[in-house]
C-alpha cells in the first residue's frame, strides 16, 4: 500500500477545526461552521448551497473539481462564453466545463487585473455561496456587504501537491456535500506524488521558460522552486541564482523574469519550454542579434528542448502540473515509464470527469501535446 503519512498527518488538524452547531428545532435553519482554505470560520445554513458563484482566479477551477457546476448562477466573463471568455490560454476546467457556463450572466470582469468583486452585480444573481479566491479581507467584506457566506480558498506554493491546496479542496468537500469527492481527489494526487518519491536528483540542469504570470510571458518567465522540477526530481538550471524584486527584496520561491544574460549564465543542460510563451519566445528570437545567443545555448545545440502544457492560465492549471511532473519524471529518468495518454487521460477523468488529452493536444496552446520540438525550427 502506498504511503499517505505525511498528507494525513498535515490535513488532521484542518478536519479537526471543520464541525456543526447544535442540532436546532423542525422551525429553524440548522448551520455549519466550515474552517475556509484561509483559516476563516464560516457560517452555512445545510442544504442551502444550490446557488453558487466562484469570483478570482482559481476559484471556479477549483469549483469545477469539486463541485456540481449544474448550480452556478453566474461567471465571471473570462469564464463566459463571451469573446473574452472564447481562445484564452488553455484551461481545461473552462474546455469540460464551457457548454454551461457560456450560458450564465457575467457577474464581474475577472481575469487578469482584475481581482475584484462586483457586489451589485453578484447580488442580482441571488447566490446561496460564494467561493472565492479575493484575499481574506475582501471576503469578510464582500460577506458583510450583500449577507451571504463567501468560503476562500487557497493555493500552496506546490500547487497541487500542496497541503493548502488539498485544505480548500476539503474545505469545497464539507461546503458542498462532497467531502468523499474531496477526499478521493486528494488520495489519488498523494498516490500521484508516491510515484515519484523514489526518483534522486538529477545532476544534469533544466530549465522552464514561458510560465505565465498574469499573462502570456517568453522564455525568460521562469519559477524559482517551480514544482514539477521539484517532484520530478530534475535539477532547477535557476534555483540558486539570486533574484530580487523591483523594491530590491530577495525572491525566494514563485515567478520570476529573466533576461537574455541570465539565461546564458544559466546555460540549461535541458530547456522546458511552456506552450503559453511559444509566441513571445517567437518574437524574442527574431530580434536582432538574440538567434545566434538562443543557439549557443547548450540545450538548443543538442536538441534538449521540449513542450510542457500551459502550467497558469487565470491560476495554475492543477491537471496539467500534474501531468508535466510525469512528462519531465520521464525524461530526466530512463527508468521512470508512462503511457503519456493514458496518465493524461487518467488525470482529466479523475480531476474534471472525463478524458481530455486530445483536446488539450489540439487546443491552439496544447501545440499537439507533450514532446521534444525544435524551437529554432519553430521560430523561423
Amino acid at each position: 500500500m502506498k504511503s499517505k503519512a505525511l498528507f494525513t498527518l498535515l490535513l488532521v488538524p484542518f478536519m479537526v477545526g471543520c464541525g456543526s452547531s447544535q442540532p436546532s428545532s423542525s422551525a429553524e435553519p440548522e448551520f455549519v461552521t466550515i474552517l475556509d482554505g484561509q483559516g476563516r470560520n464560516v457560517r452555512i445554513e445545510k442544504g442551502k448551497t444550490n446557488r453558487v458563484i466562484c469570483i478570482g482566479a482559481g476559484a471556479l477551477r477549483y469549483y469545477s473539481y469539486i463541485g456540481d457546476i449544474s448550480k452556478l448562477v453566474g461567471v465571471e466573463e473570462i469564464d463566459s462564453g463571451t469573446t473574452f471568455g472564447v481562445g484564452q490560454a488553455l484551461r481545461p476546467y473552462y474546455m469540460a466545463g464551457y457548454d454551461t457556463f457560456k450560458t450564465l450572466p457575467v457577474i464581474g470582469k475577472g481575469g487578469p487585473m482584475a481581482q475584484v468583486a462586483d457586489a451589485e452585480k453578484i447580488a442580482a444573481a441571488k447566490p446561496d455561496i460564494i467561493v472565492s479566491f479575493l484575499s481574506a479581507d475582501a471576503n469578510d467584506e464582500l460577506q458583510k456587504t450583500i449577507n451571504v457566506p463567501v468560503l476562500g480558498l487557497k493555493q500552496g506554493g506546490d500547487g497541487v501537491f500542496d497541503t493548502a491546496t488539498m485544505n480548500s479542496f476539503l474545505a469545497l468537500g464539507l461546503a458542498f456535500n462532497r467531502s468523499e469527492r474531496a477526499s478521493a481527489l486528494n488520495h489519488f494526487i498523494e498516490d500521484c506524488a508516491d510515484d515519484f518519491k523514489d526518483l534522486q536528483m538529477t545532476e544534469e540542469t533544466y530549465y522552464v521558460g514561458g510560465v505565465g504570470n498574469w499573462g502570456q510571458t517568453s522564455m525568460y518567465g521562469s519559477f524559482l522552486g517551480f514544482p514539477v522540477l521539484k517532484y520530478a526530481k530534475a535539477k532547477s538550471a535557476i534555483d540558486d541564482m539570486e533574484f530580487k524584486d523591483k523594491d530590491g527584496k530577495v525572491i525566494s520561491k514563485g515567478q520570476v523574469t529573466l533576461d537574455m544574460e541570465k539565461l546564458q549564465a544559466t546555460n540549461p543542460d535541458h530547456i522546458l519550454m511552456d506552450t503559453a510563451g511559444i509566441n513571445g519566445f517567437i518574437a524574442d528570437y527574431k530580434k536582432e542579434g538574440n538567434k545566434a545567443k538562443y543557439d549557443a545555448l547548450d540545450a538548443f545545440q543538442t536538441g534538449e528542448t521540449y513542450q510542457l502544457m500551459p502550467y497558469n492560465a487565470y491560476y495554475s492549471n492543477l491537471e496539467i502540473q500534474l501531468m508535466s511532473t510525469y512528462y519531465v519524471a520521464s525524461i530526466a529518468h530512463e527508468e521512470f515509464t508512462v503511457n503519456l495518454d493514458e496518465k493524461m487521460n487518467e488525470i482529466t477523468t479523475k480531476f474534471l470527469g472525463k478524458e481530455m488529452y486530445n483536446e488539450i493536444k489540439a487546443h491552439q496552446y496544447g501545440m499537439g501535446g507533450y514532446k521534444q520540438v525544435d524551437l529554432k525550427e519553430l521560430a523561423k
